[in-house]
């Protein structure tokens, strides 16, 4: 056991990962984690918008896992006291830029509709994302949702390239969804 995990070790260095954590997450972990985050990235010296950057996309990933994740554990059914399963990673690619790498378990029937948001936004430029941002905080959320895609919308307008994602089957009834985002060290 002790190997493994150093090799595990080895490997998310080798990776340049600064952070990575899969397993139940609360909503009441995004603050500790946050602060540990932030000074991480303040002890790295990094630009302070590429900081709030990284962050602020770090918080919108972890919110997609606490509202959309299939995989849950826990809780009475109020959202406050469930814990949701997926994985968060936060590294550096050859060229110094972030990367935040986020997936969770989902139900094969959402593929489509969420498939269609992220290929709406993907391309778009930073001026049509943001007219599009404002164009749905003024329409209702629909049926189920907790944000009409904003979250989305917001991780692309603060990206450096488009964002990627994939879909890979799991069962029948369920996919595991990853998206990374890519941001500047400016």
């Amino acid at each position: 056991m002790e190997m493994s995990l150093y090799n595990l070790y080895k490997e998310l260095k080798l990776q340049n990962m600064i952070f990575c954590y899969s397993g139940p997450i609360a909503q009441s972990s995004i603050e500790g984690v946050g602060c540990t985050l932030r000074k991480n990235l303040e002890a790295e010296e990094i630009d302070n918008a590429a900081t709030l950057s990284v962050f602020s996309i770090f918080v919108e990933q972890v919110q997609n896992i606490l509202n959309y994740s299939a995989e849950k554990l826990g809780g009475s059914g109020d959202s406050d006291d469930e814990l949701r399963v997926g994985t968060i990673v936060i590294g550096r690619e050859d060229n110094g830029d972030f990367y935040i790498y986020c997936g969770n378990r989902i139900k094969k029937a959402d593929i489509s509709n969420l498939a269609r948001r992220l290929e709406e936004i993907k391309f778009l430029s930073r001026d049509e994302l943001k007219s599009l941002y404002k164009e749905r905080r003024r329409m209702e959320s629909g049926s189920g949702s907790k944000g009409g895609g904003l979250g989305l919308i917001e991780m692309a307008r603060k990206s450096g390239k488009p964002l990627e994602y994939s879909f890979v089957d799991i069962d029948e009834q369920f996919s595991f969804f990853s998206i990374k985002v890519v941001v500047g060290r400016k």
